[in-house]
């Protein structure tokens, strides 16, 4: 911050900056000279800002508070083009403290606007990598040719923080959550959103999900250590897209976290995890009519809740789609050694003491180790895609069972750039854990997954198959009429028949109508035929079409739908034993 007096000229007098602040000497309409009026504390105008694309131009404003604390502001000059009433809020907010005087206050504006400045930033509305530069709120990691300073046009305060160092966190923080699958997965997530972008890897999120007090939250306060402050790094599910939207555009190219996921509006629950994957929001038109490019982002997200994604959704009336599950993976927060999330309490006497022990650590000592781990980053950033490209490939190779759906593919290397974020910070030295943790959690926690998502093929896939058996097994007494019943044995509402087949197992025909609008409904009737086809569970004709046409007693000749799907005996033939 400059100290020495400077000045420059503004009509008939002087702007003056010193310690004492920003005073402006002029002179009477006689040409005397005035007493000095003082406009503000001490601001400097540092540099002269514009984006990428040479537009947005401000000016880089530099001050001190009251607490001797230190402020940077990328002001965009558009600002100052009405009566810089939304410049003197957010400076005042931020602590310059600002003549009450009517004249001075407009002073403020000139003195912003006129002030002779030649050095030249960047200023981003992103922040993250930028020309192998990465912007944080406060400051540009790298070596870069040129200066980037972020420039906040969400509203919303960052939650990057330091309190200790990267030494007292590694000791206190990640000391203890060594041994503890989901805590180290956890910290881990928090590392790799940073490699989104060296690894060219996708979005997306995870989500623990478990009974209150298991310790869900514990996992999401010491996953924001890594960055700030849990209290105020953590966010909440609650507000509208429309929000999450600013609070993914701050978190670019680092670790959003969201807590509580039962308070989000059912109906939105779906699009918000679509919204947080594929890293674009809304477009929207300026007050002109005008297209506005919209918000990206690249982020990992992860997230707590008593709920999934899918029940969350199912309580709104909706049914969660495959593509909105796999953004947001779901893993069981109970670990399965009776400590709720945990499974090394480290001595402690129980789960509830040491879950105060960790989040009392992290509340402590966060921030510091994520600046320096953004520092080797930085530095080695041109060895690290070969790398990570080698650790991703071999945790597939060795999570990812044979003849696994693609959808099993896409959400392992989600686990995969965790895990090897996690061994990277262990060898640049940051957590002290032994070689292989990071990448032993990870693989706990995507077992985890994987035996909540129910197997290899695709979820769609087998939703269809599960609908239908489904159907089949809810109806099979009551709707589906044996084809050698007599005319007394007809039963109302009827979908298809059921019949032995060839192997002895029972085959269902079930007519067209019925097929489509209730055995089907909701479902791509498409997609369905095919999968039942592949799962052999639709018969096709010896014509190679998936109906057949067979003469059914009371309808003449007809095209059904057969299905061979073993049933037991008594739902087949229904409790009031027709015969």
């Amino acid at each position: 911050m400059k100290s020495t007096v400077t000045s420059c000229s503004y009509g008939t007098g002087r702007f003056q900056v010193s310690d004492k602040g920003v005073h402006y000497h002029g002179k009477d309409k006689d040409g005397n000279k005035l007493p000095a009026m003082w406009i503000c504390s001490s601001l400097h105008v540092t540099a002269k800002t514009r984006d990428e694309k040479s537009g947005d131009w401000g000016r880089l404003l530099e001050w001190l508070d009251d607490d001797g604390s230190s402020h940077q502001w990328a002001m965009p000059l558009e600002l100052l083009e009405s009566d810089g009433l939304e410049v003197r809020r957010e400076l005042a907010r931020l602590g310059l403290n600002i003549s009450p005087n009517a004249p001075a206050r407009g002073l403020l504006a000139a003195y912003i606007k006129c002030w002779p400045v030649d050095a030249r930033v960047y200023s981003v509305k992103r922040l993250g990598w930028h020309d192998g530069v990465y912007v944080t709120p406060s400051e540009s990691i790298g070596s870069g040719n040129d200066r980037f300073v972020f420039q906040n046009t969400h509203s919303v305060e960052p939650g990057v923080s330091v309190a200790g160092s990267a030494q007292d966190w590694r000791n206190n923080v990640a000391s203890l959550a060594q041994g503890n699958s989901r805590l180290v997965f956890a910290l881990a997530v928090a590392f790799a959103g940073s490699l989104l972008d060296i690894a060219t890897e996708d979005s997306g999120g995870f989500h623990f999900r478990g009974a209150s007090s298991s310790g869900k939250s514990t996992a999401l306060k010491v996953a924001a250590s890594v960055w700030g402050n849990p209290q105020r790094y953590v966010r909440l599910w609650r507000g509208t897209t429309n929000g999450l939207e600013g609070l993914a555009a701050l978190h670019n190219d680092g670790l959003l976290i969201l807590d509580e996921i039962s308070q989000i509006d059912p109906a939105a629950a779906g699009d918000a995890a679509y919204l947080l994957a594929n890293g674009q929001g809304k477009a929207r038109a300026t007050r002109h009519g005008l297209a506005r490019e919209p918000q990206r982002w690249r982020l990992l997200f992860l997230s707590a809740g008593e709920e999934s994604l899918s029940a969350i959704m199912e309580r709104g009336g909706k049914k969660s789609s495959a593509g909105q599950e796999i953004r947001l993976a779901d893993i069981e927060a109970d670990a399965g050694a009776n400590l709720g999330l945990f499974e090394n309490l480290h001595d402690f006497a129980d789960p509830a003491a040491f879950a105060a022990a960790i989040k009392d650590a992290a509340s402590s000592y966060y921030g510091a180790v994520g600046r320096q781990w953004l520092g080797l980053l930085v530095e080695n950033r041109a060895t690290l895609p070969e790398v990570l490209k080698a650790d991703i490939e071999k945790f597939v190779i060795d999570a990812v069972p044979i003849n696994a759906a693609g959808q099993v593919a896409r959400v392992v290397r989600r686990f995969a750039l965790v895990a090897a974020a996690g061994e990277l910070a262990t060898r640049f030295g940051l957590t002290g854990w032994p070689e292989g943790e990071a990448i032993k959690s990870a693989r706990t926690c995507f077992d985890a997954w994987f035996a909540g998502f129910g197997g290899m093929g695709n979820l769609e896939e087998r939703a269809i198959v599960s609908q239908v058996c489904g159907f089949i097994e809810m109806h099979g007494g009551s709707r589906f009429e044996d084809i050698n019943a007599t005319n007394d044995q007809r039963i109302p509402n009827r979908v298809g028949f059921h019949r032995n087949g060839d192997y002895g197992q029972n085959e269902f025909l079930i007519l067209v109508e019925p097929f489509k609008k209730e055995v089907c409904l909701g479902l791509e009737r498409k997609l369905a035929i095919a999968t039942l086809l592949r799962a052999k569970i639709l018969i096709p004709a010896k014509d190679g079409k998936p109906t057949h046409v067979i003469r059914l007693p009371g309808l003449g000749t007809s095209r059904v739908y057969v299905l061979r799907y073993q049933v037991a005996n008594d739902e087949v033939s229904g409790s009031d034993s027709r015969k």
